[in-house]
């Protein structure tokens, strides 16, 4: 008797399990469903909502990285509407009530991918083709919807903040995570500048300084970098530096398209330099680093 009750309890724990495993994956891709067709339509309210179910009512599940993932880029895409219509507004008390619920977006964005990507990190990899396709395509866009957030949250919330150098560096690694996964070299130079302006935009020059000329290594004629290798060494305010800021700037000047929308920028700071400073960009190699 007390063998046949374990069994029917172990029988029942089974088929408990079961139903609950069934009635996840329902609830998930209900969600994943609805949460997606909403984020198409740009309802990000209603996105939000929907992934935001399935990741409390079945936490557990291997689907959530995927809900994380997609609830930041919901996240990113509604803060950069409120940060636009902020910016827009005249009503001060709007302004600034806008600009915080953006920031607050940004900052919910970074934290759903980062927790994508921990998941996706610490999930055991399938060992059939198709999971393991899947399994590595979901990898690929946390970090990818990571990177895209950084992009803003870094220069427009963590900046001025007294921790920026340290998530400055942890922006870095998360670039340089995508990197590694980024099968495309387009996409993987576009990265490296994305990176490095992400750091120019925070206000970390000599980070950012430090990027663009690991572009220049190998592309010492690249125009962007130069450009952004240039306003690095400017933005320092240090006159010492001022130099070789003319160099990298006057580099971009030569090699960029006319219709460049910096180039005028450009040559504006290299006149205010030459009459201010009496400095006058040098004919030496700008995409090689001077001590």
């Amino acid at each position: 008797k007390a063998k046949r009750e374990e069994m029917e309890r172990k029988n029942r724990e089974i088929e408990e399990g079961n139903k609950k495993i069934v009635s996840s994956n329902e609830l998930i891709n209900q969600t994943l469903k609805a949460g997606n067709e909403a984020l198409n339509a740009k309802n990000y309210d209603e996105s939000i909502a929907q992934y935001t179910r399935g990741v409390t009512g079945a936490p557990d599940h291997p689907g959530v990285p995927v809900l994380l993932t997609n609830r930041s880029v919901a996240y990113r895409a509604r803060g950069v509407d409120r940060y636009n219509a902020a910016i827009r507004s005249t009503d001060d008390a709007a302004k600034a009530s806008g600009l915080e619920a953006a920031k607050k977006d940004w900052q919910d964005a970074v934290a759903d991918s980062t927790k994508a990507v921990e998941l996706m990190k610490a999930a055991t990899p399938p060992t059939d083709a198709a999971g393991l396709d899947n399994y590595k395509k979901s990898k690929y866009l946390a970090m990818l919807a990571r990177v895209d957030v950084l992009k803003l949250y870094l220069p427009k919330v963590a900046a001025g903040q007294p921790d920026l150098a340290t998530q400055a560096d942890a922006g870095m690694a998360a670039f340089q995570e995508y990197i590694a996964e980024e099968p495309d070299p387009i996409k993987k130079t576009k990265a490296q500048k994305d990176a490095a302006q992400m750091l120019l935009d925070a206000n970390v020059p000599d980070k950012a300084l430090a990027e663009f000329q690991k572009i220049l290594a190998t592309s010492p004629n690249d125009p962007d970098a130069n450009l952004g290798a240039g306003l690095s060494l400017f933005n320092t305010g240090d006159k010492a530096k001022y130099q070789e800021a003319a160099n990298y700037l006057q580099k971009f000047v030569d090699n960029a398209p006319e219709d460049h929308k910096f180039k005028a920028d450009a040559k504006a700071i290299l006149a205010e330099l030459k009459n201010t400073e009496k400095v006058i960009p040098q004919k030496t190699p700008a995409g090689r680093r001077r001590g």
